[in-house]
């Protein structure tokens, strides 16, 4: 019988799976493989796996997978936990990971694990979106989406208060927007507000996931959208139902997200 060694880490509440696959001794990157892995009843339960390629004390490869088998381009509290049990292994304070979106620097200070999430993309093409449009906001039903690409598509909806943010069925608008013909590629959908101490309260349905703790690319598309709409400065906290991240939105336009991970447990995972 085949199986791989894996560990299962969160950051806030999203969950993963990681497998370091360097010996490459199974094909876990079959989409029903993937799917049974990130299955919570037939398999370990995730919300994304994290196959590390290769690495070395500086470098590492990551390739990202949804739970429901298909490829990701981008994972920020994934690549924060894959760094931080990479940089525990090697006793390093900092590595560079290479994921299909591009290479995130990572670094671990006070407790916290930080990455450099990169520059975020307003361009129609890039986020992607099926056509241009006048404005960065786009409307569907009465909602109003900031579109914008942090490696992925992301829209952000702002609400007036907590109690109206609240009320909204994450599930049926999140779903909704995602199959709209707008988004050629779906998109992750985030529903947030600012709350009274002027910090960030979000919510998120993600594309290949659904309704999870947390998305830390979601939230540095949520803290850029709140810039640019003036309703938050360039850093702040984001609440999500899982915990808390900080986001930086630098001078040089990079976006830094930082916050805690953990190391759930570690096991073997049988796959014949």
């Amino acid at each position: 019988m085949k199986y791989f060694e894996f560990i299962k880490m969160h950051g806030i509440g999203n969950d993963f799976v990681i497998i370091d696959n360097r010996k490459n001794l199974v094909n876990i990157k079959n989409k029903e493989i993937l799917k049974k892995i990130g299955s919570r009843n037939f398999g370990i339960g995730c919300d994304q796996i994290l196959i590390i390629e290769n690495h070395d004390n500086k470098n590492a490869e990551v390739t990202i997978f949804n739970n429901d088998g298909l490829e990701a381009g981008a994972c920020g509290n994934g690549v924060r936990c894959v760094a931080s049990y990479l940089m525990d292994k090697k006793n390093t304070t900092e590595i560079r990971i290479k994921t299909i979106s591009g290479s995130l620097d990572c670094w671990f200070e006070n407790k916290s694990c930080f990455v450099n999430m990169g520059k975020p993309h307003f361009d129609w093409s890039v986020i992607p979106l099926s056509k241009q449009f006048e404005k960065q906001i786009i409307k569907i039903d009465e909602f109003e989406l900031f579109c914008v690409s942090m490696g992925n598509p992301h829209a952000v909806i702002f609400f007036k208060d907590l109690n109206e943010l609240n009320k909204i069925d994450i599930e049926k608008v999140g779903t909704k927007i995602q199959k709209s013909d707008v988004f050629p590629e779906s998109v992750n959908v985030e529903f947030a507000t600012i709350l009274k101490d002027k910090s960030i309260r979000m919510k998120v349905w993600e594309r290949g996931a659904g309704k999870t703790l947390a998305c830390g690319s979601g939230a540095c598309a949520t803290l850029v959208a709140a810039n640019q709409q003036n309703l938050s400065l360039r850093k702040n906290d984001i609440i999500l139902d899982g915990g808390k991240l900080t986001i930086n939105w630098l001078e040089s336009e990079d976006v830094i997200m930082s916050g805690e991970v953990n190391l759930v447990f570690k096991g073997n995972f049988y796959c014949d």
